[in-house]
């Protein structure tokens, strides 16, 4: 059974970041639980005089920095310093609070184009406070495949028997599509996850309805397959999970289960008990 279209939308320009970047989710749709935020940056050129995104304080997620192009320096107050590629995938397990910086520092400065995703996973109550992580995934280390008329990547989770070593706290998937114009694709889904799509190129149908370039899909429960016909040739991203169905308390960059434990990391960030960068 084919999953229907619960909500689509256009992501909107995000407020706070600029014109390069589309705040996808919450502002586009709400939650794909358990994911709580999705932005969209680039394609935009990043000179030598780009400041990147400065050191900032994370809890109660992960946040995950997936790039389609360009490159990335990633560095953080728990000493991990990592220089994230095309096709690489940056994944930050903040828990009970780190901070970090993107883009700055960068020693490969020539002018380049920079394009990717920002995606944070709210962590599960148990886990709010666990001890923060870092990891680094090789473009060569996720499965990459080519099915039927498609190019898939799976970059969290498992789809056709290829799994990607991606350890989630709260189980999710996240697989990136590229589908040949004229093509017709099915994705199956299990019953219990939630589906969300977002297209980063081109038009697709799904449920009747067209899906073109920045549009945000939420799918409902019920069925066990997306069915996508590609119009034009596509590059999109699936994702979505296990829903976790607790509170979402968020403010800035944490996101938490209640107003006190929001307080609680705000506290813990203020006496600087979430380190700085060196």
């Amino acid at each position: 059974m084919f999953k229907k279209i619960q909500h689509s939308a256009n992501a909107p320009i995000s407020r706070s970041m600029g014109p390069h970047v589309k705040q996808v989710i919450p502002s586009g749709i709400e939650h794909v639980d358990p994911f709580v935020f999705l932005d969209h940056f680039g394609p935009f050129e990043k000179t030598p005089s780009f400041q990147g995104v400065p050191p900032h304080p994370h809890a109660g997620i992960a946040t995950i920095t997936y790039l389609i192009e360009g490159s990335n320096h990633h560095v953080d107050s728990y000493n991990h310093d990592a220089m994230i590629e095309p096709g690489d995938l940056a994944w930050m397990r903040a828990g009970k609070g780190i901070v970090h910086a993107e883009g700055i520092n960068d020693p490969n400065n020539p002018s380049k184009i920079i394009h990717g995703l920002q995606l944070w996973i709210s962590l599960p109550a148990k886990d709010k406070f666990i001890e923060p992580d870092f990891f680094h995934y090789k473009t060569t280390s996720l499965p990459e495949f080519n099915y039927e008329d498609a190019q898939i990547k799976v970059i969290v989770g498992e789809l056709f028997n290829h799994i990607s070593p991606v350890e989630s706290l709260s189980p999710a998937y996240i697989y990136e599509i590229k589908q040949k114009g004229g093509s017709k694709l099915e994705i199956p889904i299990s019953t219990r996850f939630t589906a969300g799509l977002y297209v980063i190129k081109g038009e697709i149908l799904s449920d009747n309805k067209t899906l073109s370039q920045s549009s945000i899909t939420k799918f409902e429960t019920d069925g066990d397959t997306i069915f996508i016909d590609a119009i034009n040739d596509a590059h999109y991203f699936v994702l979505g999970g296990e829903p976790l169905n607790e509170p979402i308390v968020a403010y800035a960059s944490f996101v938490m289960n209640s107003k006190a434990q929001i307080q609680e990391v705000i506290d813990a960030y203020h006496n600087g008990e979430m380190g700085e960068i060196k």
